[in-house]
């Protein structure tokens, strides 16, 4: 009986241990400004803030930017806060979140905000994406954050959302 009790238990962990294993998981950026959440709620008082996609996570391209900036829209407690993928319908463009999916591993968030932008391929279905996403304004980055999320459908699969919004939590904190 205790072999069953010990061997079920064994199993049951085994379970919740692997599906962590495809994530979504996200890690903050080593250094974060102490005005990234007053530049967010200073960048988003006169509209949406401008969401600078790169990279494809998907082989179909279309409708990725969109879906981001939908995943990422109203992800903070306490503060409502709206995402564009267009910069022409932000309400300061001078501030921005860059989002790169499947960067390189040594990508830097600095160069993100400096505009040296590489990518990698596009992701097979159901092969880990990764995401590194940079929060600058004129100046440079304000906040950083790293992650990634394995056997994902498409840009409208939940586990994709839920990588977005970990990211947007971590990238903005809290006041």
């Amino acid at each position: 009986m205790f072999k069953r009790l010990i061997s079920a238990g064994a199993a049951v962990i085994a379970a919740l241990t692997s599906a962590c294993e495809d994530g979504p998981a996200t890690v903050p950026g080593g250094w974060r400004s102490a005005a990234a959440w007053s530049s967010m709620v200073h960048a988003s008082a006169s509209g949406a803030l401008w969401l600078d996609v790169h990279g494809h996570p998907f082989a179909a391209a279309e409708g990725v930017a969109d879906a981001a900036a939908a995943a990422m829209t109203n992800q903070l407690v306490g503060r409502q806060l709206a995402f564009t993928a267009r910069r022409d319908q932000a309400g300061k463009p001078d501030f921005r979140v860059v989002l790169v999916f499947n960067p390189p591993a040594n990508a830097d968030p600095r160069d993100l905000c400096a505009g040296v932008i590489a990518t990698a391929a596009a992701a097979d279905p159901g092969d880990k994406i990764t995401v590194l996403a940079a929060f600058c304004d004129q100046s440079g980055l304000l906040s950083s954050v790293q992650g990634w999320v394995a056997k994902v459908g498409g840009p409208h699969d939940p586990r994709f959302r839920r990588l977005l919004g970990q990211v947007t939590r971590d990238l903005f904190g809290t006041p």
